[in-house]
């Protein structure tokens, strides 16, 4: 497998010196790591004791954003907006101080916390926990993928094992890749990390950015989804402001095109296609009480992707994914099997696997995803996650995860998976030739 020296691209200074607006107040850097470290840097900073000391006058900590006053300017503010960076996938950190003469102190005082937040540690790297040794960062198996593409799987694998344990540092990365590229997908998943406040701040009006790059896709079923989305977001004035006139046009128009979301909120006034952080609906009426609870109201975490589990259109399997990143565990497991029953589909195969092997929202399951993993790999499809199939089957015969360890058999579903294309099977081959402890950080 080719590695990409993530240590290094994750410490490269992306770093532009403070630049003063025309009244000389206000600056901005660019730092190489996510906002949640560097919100952990304002933190530890306000902490300090000495002649860098600052009283924190407010925090914001949904938002990350934050007015101090410097101990060494006693009556300056320093107001600090700590927001990701686009174009770098680390932090864009702005500041604004409100006295002119106190500019020098206000200076000084980000500048010790840009280099704060550089000293910190990233947060389970390569998902090795918080302070990963140098030889678990050289042995990791997770990459950043070359494109934010889905066409192999190895970019959405990838993203789901950084995601799960909590690396943002590297997935944050991958999504300014996805912004470039105007990937509907990853934009669909980025505005999600701004709702959710994963590596980065909640900020709604970020989350809506997102959104209207992904409506613009060519990729019709995310495009669609985007739309859903950004509809809900007008009907509840949700990071922009609140239009139902024109909501109601979006979510005419995408139940005309046969979409069950839409058509539920038209009937309902609600839907389960993106829940609040809680895993409510968003709605306009206090939720009924059982006893007056509207016959057809399928709402709740359970139920609220219902309409796609009886689909009999394909494109359902890739709601399956957004469902889990919403908190419709049970529905998306319920949209994976469906899939898997009719269409003995590879995607669903392979994530309903991990979410079963990682106990992600359903009881862990380590047999049975290797069942479904051995399903996945006999698959006749030669490429795509079929082949991802065919990894991951061999890697669990290799290391006995869910099956007896069989080093045979997984010679010859790592095999097969190299022979079509999958370098990483190729690494796995490497390390099986060392000797089956060398596989231990192999995933």
């Amino acid at each position: 497998m080719q590695k990409t020296a993530i240590a290094a691209l994750l410490l490269t200074v992306l770093f532009s010196p403070f630049a003063r607006a025309a009244d000389g107040v206000s600056g901005e850097q660019v730092l190489p790591m996510p906002p949640e470290r560097v919100w952990r840097a304002v933190h530890l900073q306000l902490t300090e004791r000495g002649p860098g000391q600052a009283e924190a006058i407010d925090l914001d900590e949904q938002r990350y954003e934050a007015r101090v006053r410097p101990s060494a300017s006693p009556s300056t503010e320093v107001a600090l907006d700590v927001d990701w960076d686009t174009a770098s996938g680390g932090t864009r950190l702005r500041w604004t101080v409100s006295s002119p003469r106190a500019l020098g102190d206000a200076q000084a005082w980000v500048q010790r916390l840009a280099d704060r937040a550089r000293q910190l540690h990233a947060s389970n790297q390569l998902c090795h926990g918080p302070n990963p040794a140098p030889e678990e960062i050289e042995a990791a198996q997770v990459e950043i993928p070359s494109s934010c593409e889905y066409s192999t799987g190895h970019f959405s694998t990838a993203l789901f094992e950084l995601e799960k344990c909590g690396d943002f540092d590297t997935a944050l990365q991958i999504m300014a890749d996805c912004v470039q590229r105007r990937h509907a997908g990853g934009l669909i998943r980025l505005s999600q990390y701004f709702d959710l406040g994963y590596g980065v701040p909640r900020r709604p009006e970020r989350v809506v950015e997102f959104l209207r790059l992904a409506m613009d896709s060519d990729n019709e079923g995310y495009a669609r989804l985007a739309r859903l989305h950004y509809a809900t977001a007008l009907h509840f004035g949700l990071g922009v402001a609140a239009d139902r006139m024109a909501a109601r046009r979006l979510f005419e128009e995408l139940a005309r095109e046969g979409q069950a979301d839409a058509q539920e909120f038209l009937r309902l006034g609600h839907h389960g296609a993106w829940l609040r952080p809680d895993g409510q609906r968003f709605r306009d009426v206090p939720v009924a009480s059982p006893a007056t609870a509207v016959p057809h109201d399928d709402s709740g975490n359970d139920l609220s992707y219902g309409a796609f589990v009886d689909s009999d259109k394909r494109i359902k399997c890739l709601y399956g994914y957004a469902a889990d990143k919403t908190g419709d565990h049970a529905a998306a497991v319920r949209i994976f099997e469906d899939c898997i029953r009719r269409w003995n589909d590879p995607y669903s195969i392979i994530w309903l696997a991990h979410l079963l092997e990682n106990g992600h929202g359903v009881q862990k399951d380590l047999v049975r995803s290797a069942q479904l993993l051995r399903q996945g790999a006999e698959h006749p499809d030669t490429s795509g996650y079929a082949t991802l199939a065919r990894y991951h089957y061999g890697m669990a015969l290799a290391q006995g995860r869910g099956v007896p360890a069989d080093p045979v058999q997984a010679r010859h579903w790592l095999q097969r998976a190299q022979e079509q294309g999958l370098v990483e099977a190729h690494e796995a081959l490497v390390q099986l030739d060392a000797g089956p402890d060398n596989l231990a950080h192999v995933r």
